[in-house]
């Protein structure tokens, strides 16, 4: 069962997703929200036509480029609202500003387990990355949904994580803003911890007895 000791104990790799943990993610909901004043709309919408229903998952999967989301997300709104608003066309996570604590906690989780990088994303994410080799460099596998055209909740792309690491599922821990995607990795046997912040992550490691002396709070 998960939290057991005899369990905790097997836990090797730690899978992270991206936005939402390595990113404040509430800075572009923000945003989008306050668009939607602008435009009159219900609170969410735009968050809704972006990153969620049929052509995100097209999109976030691959099967469509990020020309054409962007023509049936984003377009019909973008010459309704200020020029900041096209920072959306190439993904979300140019709107979000990374988290720098979660990144030091990260490089020292790293001295511990080995690190794999899964998220649902666009190719923006190959692109910042790049841009961030501290963050890149953390990770022995990157997993990006665009590329592999699979994405969470489906459980195959938690076990294309694993395999990639030469990792059995129950030998790694996923790290995950959404409790969907957690809740999917514990019915596979991998143990989860859905994230509200790295405090929070720290504590809960801690409480699993999977937070290494030297390995603190971050901060």
């Amino acid at each position: 069962m998960p939290g057991s000791p005899r369990t905790e104990s097997k836990i090797r790799a730690l899978i992270l997703d991206f936005g939402g943990v390595f990113t404040r993610s509430e800075v572009a909901d923000a945003q989008l929200y306050g668009y939607d004043a602008l435009l009159n709309l219900p609170v969410g919408t735009l968050r809704s036509k972006l990153h969620s229903g049929e052509t995100w998952e097209l999109a976030s999967t691959g099967r469509i480029s990020a020309g054409v989301y962007w023509e049936r997300a984003g377009l019909p709104y973008e010459a309704l609202l200020p020029a900041e608003f096209g920072v959306f066309r190439a993904g979300v996570f140019r709107a979000e500003p990374v988290d720098e604590t979660m990144v030091r906690f990260a490089r020292e989780l790293r001295r511990t387990y080995r690190l794999a990088l899964c998220s649902n994303a666009l190719l923006d994410l190959t692109e910042i990355l790049g841009e961030r080799p501290d963050i890149h460099d953390l990770f022995e596998v990157v997993i990006i949904s665009a590329l592999v055209g699979l994405r969470k909740p489906n459980p195959a792309i938690l076990e294309l994580t694993a395999a990639r690491m030469s990792l059995p599922v129950d030998a790694c821990l996923l790290v995950d803003d959404k409790p969907r995607n957690t809740a999917v990795a514990e019915a596979i046997g991998m143990q989860a911890i859905t994230f509200r912040s790295s405090e929070q992550l720290a504590a809960e490691l801690a409480a699993r007895g999977l937070l290494p002396d030297g390995d603190g709070a971050p901060g």
